[in-house]
């Protein structure tokens, strides 16, 4: 730690065991945020002062933490797929959809998912020119005749007849007094005279030539279906006759319409088996696999913000071959473990490029101060990941073993230490350094640690020794 010697201008350092750096206690005036004493900061007088009292004195993207301004744990991670982000201390929400994009499930988790640019009405083009995420939603391929099976699909009219579509498909029906004698489409209903075809079927026609047309029929029947007798097939599902036009029902079990078309009817095969997870199956069988989860590998955990989800890990970082009474000496990638001793130097102090590097060889990256903050204060959002007040035996911290007593730990030696999320040893044990080059967190050995260890804290390395860090993805 830092005094003051005697009145003079120059520093005298006093070294116990391997305490860290505590912060500078200075009393009168000050030239850096350095020359004061955590968490005051040099004022524009010169003096140390109270960097805020409440959040309101902070800028938009920070709060008042510990008398000190830090990164917002949701702002600093506060983005939107294709949306503007607006954040204001701390409270992360999304804003204006990007042009070309629409939220249209009306969930901020995905930011505005759906691409589409308005073109005005809905037409049939095969286009959702209305962006509401249908296609050609108010025409009836079914049963339009202007737009039969498929948009711009004119059914036509040969002599004597209206054309009608009839399950996607073109037909015609004779006007009153005529009749297709021959059963040739191309020249419609060719004659003014019935010719007795038989028994009446359900089929538009008066086959018996009594007058009638179908009499006898049920065309409220899926096969019997409206006025021209449709039978009414969907694969998969069962069909349903309303208003006199062909509607699919129910899926079969097992089968599923994800694509809302009826033509191949229920065409998803899934069995539901509960509530999404992480299991790259589709366990709720809507087409979608792993959807709204964070899947992280078994030695990290997820932490999901107003601003995004991400993995972190559970430990500090470890060599590869570190173990419970030795460091290791392998640099070649970070490990998450628990039971081992952190990543601490070994020769010269660990850097910025050598976490980078460590969590890079490990294929994830090193974590963001927002990152780290929001996973150290957890889902209740307290000053410690345990809580917020202050509790000298639940991390590996000075106060834990008394004057003289104070030594690293195995990760994972204090099972108090974390929270909701499952980190572990964020407060203390080692300092982490984050991407932004800071330490946080404290270590073992900080003679305050009611102050350092609190998640908010930050300091520059080069002020403290047992230097750790954890990863990201």
């Amino acid at each position: 730690m830092w005094r003051m010697s005697g009145g003079r201008s120059a520093w005298v350092v006093l070294v116990a065991l391997e305490t860290a750096a505590a912060g500078c206690i200075v009393e009168g005036r000050c030239r850096t945020d350095e020359d004061c004493e955590a968490p005051m900061v040099c004022g524009e007088d010169r003096r140390c002062v109270l960097e805020c009292r409440a959040t309101e004195e902070c800028e938009l993207e920070e709060v008042c933490s510990g008398n000190r301004c830090v990164p917002a744990p949701g702002c600093a991670g506060c983005s939107f797929a294709h949306a503007q982000a607006v954040c204001v201390h701390g409270d992360c929400s999304m804003g204006p959809c990007r042009s070309g994009w629409i939220d249209a499930n009306g969930e901020a988790a995905d930011g505005c998912e759906y691409e589409c640019a308005p073109a005005g009405d809905e037409a049939c083009n095969g286009r959702d020119d209305d962006c509401d995420t249908r296609t050609d939603e108010e025409f009836d391929l079914l049963a339009d005749p202007q737009n039969c099976g498929a948009c711009g699909t004119v059914c036509p009219e040969p002599a004597h007849s209206s054309a009608r579509c009839d399950f996607g498909g073109c037909f015609f029906s004779c006007d009153p007094g005529w009749y297709d004698t021959n059963g040739e489409a191309g020249d419609g209903c060719e004659s003014d005279t019935c010719t007795s075809a038989g028994d009446e079927v359900c089929n538009g026609r008066d086959d018996d030539c009594d007058g009638a047309t179908d009499e006898g029929f049920d065309k409220t029947l899926p096969e019997s279906c409206g006025p021209f007798c449709t039978v009414c097939v969907f694969p998969r599902a069962a069909p349903r006759c309303v208003d006199g036009r062909c509607r699919m029902g129910d899926c079969e079990a097992g089968w599923h319409d994800i694509n809302g078309s009826p033509y191949d009817g229920c065409e998803y095969e899934c069995t539901p088996s509960g509530e999404e997870a992480c299991d790259e199956l589709d366990n709720d069988c809507d087409g979608a696999t792993d959807e709204g989860i964070v899947c992280c590998p078994e030695d990290m955990v997820p932490v999901t913000t107003a601003g995004g989800s991400f993995c972190i890990d559970r430990w500090e970082a470890s060599r590869p071959d570190a173990t419970a009474t030795a460091f290791g000496t392998d640099p070649s990638y970070a490990t998450s473990r628990p039971g081992v001793l952190p990543w601490p130097w070994l020769s010269g102090r660990v850097t910025l490029s050598d976490a980078r590097a460590a969590c890079a060889a490990a294929g994830k990256r090193l974590c963001n101060a927002a990152e780290w903050v929001a996973a150290c204060r957890g889902p209740d959002d307290t000053e410690y990941c345990y809580g917020d007040a202050y509790d000298a035996l639940t991390c590996n911290g000075i106060d834990a073993f008394g004057a003289g007593g104070f030594h690293y730990m195995p990760t994972g030696s204090f099972p108090d230490c974390t929270n909701e999320y499952g980190v572990f040893d964020i407060n203390g044990n080692v300092w982490e350094m984050t991407d932004d080059g800071m330490m946080r967190g404290g270590a073992y050995n900080c003679i305050d640690s009611r102050t350092l260890h609190q998640c908010s804290f930050s300091i520059d390395p080069s002020r403290v020794n047992a230097i750790g860090f954890r990863c990201c993805r």
